[in-house]
């Protein structure tokens, strides 16, 4: 684990952990002296009742000598002394270290402390002191012509305690041991978002851009930069993606483009080589101009087409769209065709009502294209109605030819696409302009087909209702 952060948040971690460690270890240690206290508490009451009991018995109290004799053959344990004082004397009886060895008496003037047990070492005080504070009492009392102190034996008290204190500094030393692999072991689990972070952006930064998403704890704050991280590089995938649709579909525009334009202008360049040649008929001439100039207009609806997609794809709204009567424009737009096409079966079928709210030109437009496009692939029977439909304005041109297969329609909406019939004229423009036109208005437009039965393109736009003043 390198980093500033990375060493401070150890050393943190590190110094909680033994914290919690170490208390956990003092409190079980304190919980063992005060159960030792306990047992030695316990100790004290019972030689205190059997002292009691040996010097009620006859001349058993009458000095201290006598006495410390009568309490020496009782079972005195290990850690628990008593004392006899009478007027002049001070005696002590105890045994020395194990409850097993004989008990010693030692019979001093009243006032000698020497001849008692006490703890030595550095730790006697404090672990004496502690001892008194978690209750462990002298208990006194008088029988017959003599007081006696029943108390514990310090010198096996201090002795028994010290024993304890190098395993318990060792546990401690132990704790901080745990406490610094534990830390270490969170330490680097809470980091891991931040260091698989940092490790992919610097190979980002290397010019690796192979997205890794990195699995994390979203519930945990280094686990949110891991998971904002993830979402960062699923955006920039989703904008990779996108881009390199975006830069086929314009390297697929651009070769569409000079494909539909290399043909007029070939076919222009070719007849003005003609006509600088010279010696050519007047009604040659003829010909050959309206032919050039035919094919400058087909180069000048194709610009014309390609600049108006261009526009739209800029705006997202429509332009000046405005309630309009759906069914009496379809008929508009519809009858000068067919009368056009007087040899074609065309049926209109558009009752006026229906409005929506479109630009008219627009929606002219889409008509339009999607009619010529019938005209030009069928030549059966043309159907063009208008009808309500939940809500919405329906436009239908439906035609009985020869239908489109499934990969023809998953594309025919696409610029410069024109199936399988290139023979038939125009530049594969139409349908994509009247699709754009009808999500402007925030409408739709799709495409129903069966091989060999015909299809049918629906327009759908949201329907308006005009509340009347009157």
């Amino acid at each position: 684990m390198s980093g500033g952060i990375g060493r401070r948040l150890l050393i943190v971690a590190t110094v909680e952990v033994a914290v919690i460690l170490g208390a956990l270890v003092v409190a079980l240690a304190i919980f063992a002296f005060s159960s030792y206290v306990g047992a030695v508490r316990g100790d004290l009451s019972a030689t205190y009742l059997e002292v009691h009991d040996a010097l009620r018995a006859p001349r058993a109290g009458d000095n201290a000598t006598l006495a410390a004799n009568t309490v020496a053959p009782l079972y005195l344990r290990g850690d628990v002394e008593v004392v006899v004082f009478d007027g002049a004397r001070r005696a002590a009886v105890f045994r020395s270290s194990q409850p097993d060895t004989p008990p010693v008496v030692a019979v001093r003037m009243r006032g000698d402390l020497s001849a008692d047990p006490k703890g030595r070492g550095p730790f006697a005080l404090p672990i004496i002191g502690l001892a008194t504070a978690f209750g462990l009492q002298p208990l006194r009392a008088h029988a017959g012509h003599v007081d006696f102190v029943v108390k514990p034996n310090d010198a096996v008290l201090t002795s028994s305690v010290e024993r304890f204190i190098v395993p318990l500094f060792v546990a401690l030393i132990f704790a901080v041991i745990v406490a610094f692999a534990i830390a270490r072991i969170l330490t680097q689990q809470m980091l891991r978002p931040l260091v698989d972070v940092t490790a992919a952006l610097e190979r980002f930064a290397s010019g690796d851009l192979t997205p890794q998403p990195i699995g994390a704890d979203p519930r945990k704050e280094f686990g949110r930069l891991a998971v904002a991280y993830n979402g960062a590089v699923a955006q920039m995938e989703r904008a990779f993606a996108q881009r390199d649709r975006a830069n086929a579909a314009m390297r697929q525009f651009m070769a569409d483009a000079g494909h539909q334009l290399r043909t007029p202008l070939t076919v222009i360049r070719g007849f003005l080589g003609i006509l600088r040649k010279g010696g050519l008929r007047s009604e040659d001439s003829e010909r050959i101009l309206e032919t050039m100039s035919g094919q400058s207009q087909i180069m000048g609806s194709l610009i014309d087409k390609l600049m108006l997609l261009e526009q739209w794809e800029g705006v997202q709204d429509a332009g000046e769209a405005k309630p309009i009567d759906v069914g009496q424009l379809v008929s508009d737009v519809t009858v000068p065709i067919a009368e056009a096409n007087s040899g074609r079966e065309l049926f209109l079928d558009a009752p006026a009502g229906p409005l929506a709210a479109i630009d008219p030109g627009d929606l002219t437009q889409a008509v339009t294209n999607l009619i010529d496009n019938a005209l030009k692939y069928t030549d059966g029977r043309i159907h063009v109605g208008v009808r309500s439909d939940n809500g919405r304005v329906a436009i239908d041109v439906a035609d009985e030819g020869p239908g489109i297969d499934a990969e023809t329609a998953s594309r025919v909406f696409d610029r410069f696409y024109r199936g399988h019939q290139r023979d038939v004229a125009g530049s594969g423009l139409g349908l994509a302009i009247a699709k754009r036109a009808i999500e402007r208005a925030g409408g739709t437009l799709v495409l129903e087909s069966v091989p060999g039965k015909g299809s049918r393109f629906t327009i759908s736009l949201p329907r308006i209702h005009v509340i009347s003043d009157g």
